[in-house]
This record gives structure tokens, C-alpha cells and sequence, in this order.
């Protein structure tokens, strides 16, 4: 069995670890090494499956280039991915205890950092109220926690050359997007879509949203399956589908939230045309 380049072992229960978090963050600890101020800030990229099945969150340096995946449980992947794309689990996961902790206590996180790697296992550190104070944290956890509180990630520059996830072989790399009628869609992946209980290509994912389709009522995490009557399976089609829009034109779009379709209008013009 290869070895993993993933996190340390987690065996403490859930409240053990909200404890020990509510006591790093009240305590006042008190540190003399500050944020890494050479760290690279990330985006999280993906969220998907590597080729033996196992969970992965690929962090991706926000000037483009370099990518670095870390392999996670499979409980982590699935609540850095509804963060990710805006959707609600229905009950509270271990990141949103963290975060309703904090915001409770009058505490704010700063960043988190992926700062170490060893024996082919990362750490992180979560920042908190303007470097006052910092909590050890699993990667997954840490990321989870930054989404949740939009706070910044950032890699130490030497991970991304330390080779440490050199042995992951993700599946299809980071997602491709593109834009436009204020939409950013992607294709969904088969992890996304078994979530949705939809039929991989039969829709697109809505990543963000921005303008007139946010002003619409559409949301992160629906499911775009029609421009007009045109139906939407690939980023080509919605490509197609938008192209075709005249400028000032009304387009109505079909998208599925919970199960159930809906349709929104929205009007087109020069600066909705993708990229």
C-alpha cells in the first residue's frame, strides 16, 4: 500500500476537539512566531477523488501556476465541497461548530496556514484576532474553517516544491469554469453529482453568481439544466446558449434547486459574454 501524503491522525471526538479549541482561543496562548509572511495565498480549487478513490483538496497559488493537493477523510471532503459551492449539509458540521464558536466568543480568524509538511503529513494554523493568538489545526479543518469565515489561505512557498503530494494522481485536475449572464458554471464532477443525486453531464454547477442573476435569486450551488429552451450539459452548450443571446435580449433560464425546477429572466448584454 503506497503511503499517503496526507494529515495526522484525528482521534478525538468532536467535543473534545471544540474544547481544546474554546481553551487555545480563551486562553490568550501567547506566541512568538508570527503568520509566514513569504506564504503563497491559495484558492481552493477542487475538491474530488484521487485514482484509488481517496478524497483530495487541491489548493491552487492564487497567481496561477502551481497546485498543491493534500489528501483528507472523506467527512472533511464533503464539508470543504458544500462550502465550497455554497450549500447547506441541513445539520451542523464540525466547521460550523468551530466558526459559531468563535463569532459567539467576539473572536475573528485572520488566515489559516498550510505551513508544514512532515513524514508526508501536513499541519496548518489557524491565525486569530490580529495575530493574537494561533490553534494547530488539520489542513481539512483549517480550510473549512477559512471558507466559513472567508478568511484568507495561504502555503508556505517551500511546500509546493517539497514534494510531498508528489505520489497523489488526481482525477482531471481543477475544474474548468466560465462566465457569463453574472454566472460562473462548471461541469459537474461525479462526487458533485452524486451529492445532487443528478446524472453526471445533465447539468451545470453554478460556482458563484454576481449581478443581475444574483439580484434574480439565483444562488450558489444550483443547477443550471436550460438556457431558454436550449438544453445545458457542457461549458460549450452554455457557451452556445449565451453567444446566441442578442445584447438587451431576455433569456430565461431553467435551474433545478432541491429537487425542483424553477425558471429565472434576465436580460443580456455585451459585458455577459463569457470568458
Amino acid at each position: 500500500m503506497r503511503k499517503q501524503a496526507g494529515e495526522a491522525p484525528f482521534f478525538r471526538s468532536l467535543l473534545r476537539a471544540a474544547l481544546a479549541g474554546i481553551v487555545a482561543i480563551t486562553a490568550g496562548c501567547a506566541y512568538n512566531s508570527g503568520p509566514d509572511r513569504n506564504g503563497v495565498k491559495v484558492e481552493v480549487a477542487n475538491v474530488g477523488l484521487d485514482k484509488e478513490g481517496i478524497p483530495y483538496v487541491m489548493l491552487e497559488d492564487s497567481s496561477g501556476g502551481r497546485v498543491l493537493p493534500i489528501l483528507i477523510g472523506e467527512s472533511e471532503a464533503q464539508g470543504i465541497a458544500l462550502e465550497l459551492h455554497g450549500l447547506s449539509s441541513g445539520r451542523p458540521l464540525t466547521y460550523d461548530l468551530i466558526r459559531n464558536i468563535l463569532q459567539s466568543t467576539g473572536n475573528h480568524v485572520d488566515r489559516v496556514e498550510v505551513n508544514d509538511v512532515r513524514d508526508q503529513t501536513y499541519y496548518a494554523t489557524i491565525f486569530l484576532d490580529r495575530g493574537r493568538h494561533r490553534v494547530d489545526s488539520r489542513p481539512s479543518d483549517a480550510i473549512a474553517v477559512a471558507l466559513a469565515t472567508n478568511a484568507p489561505i495561504y502555503v508556505a512557498s517551500r511546500l509546493f516544491e517539497s514534494g510531498g503530494a508528489a505520489d497523489i494522481k488526481v482525477r482531471g485536475g481543477v475544474p474548468q469554469t466560465v462566465h457569463g449572464l453574472g454566472l460562473t458554471v462548471q461541469e459537474l464532477s461525479p462526487e458533485m453529482a452524486d451529492y445532487f443525486a443528478a446524472k453526471p453531464g445533465g447539468a451545470l454547477l453554478v460556482a458563484d453568481v454576481s449581478g443581475a442573476a444574483d439580484r434574480a435569486g439565483v444562488v450558489r450551488g444550483d443547477l443550471l439544466t436550460k438556457i431558454d429552451a436550449r438544453q445545458v450539459r457542457t461549458l460549450k452548450d452554455f457557451n452556445q446558449g449565451v453567444a446566441h443571446a442578442a445584447p438587451g435580449q431576455h433569456i430565461t433560464l431553467t435551474i433545478e434547486r432541491d429537487g425542483h425546477d424553477r425558471t429565472v429572466t434576465l436580460q443580456s448584454g455585451t459585458a455577459d459574454a463569457p470568458k
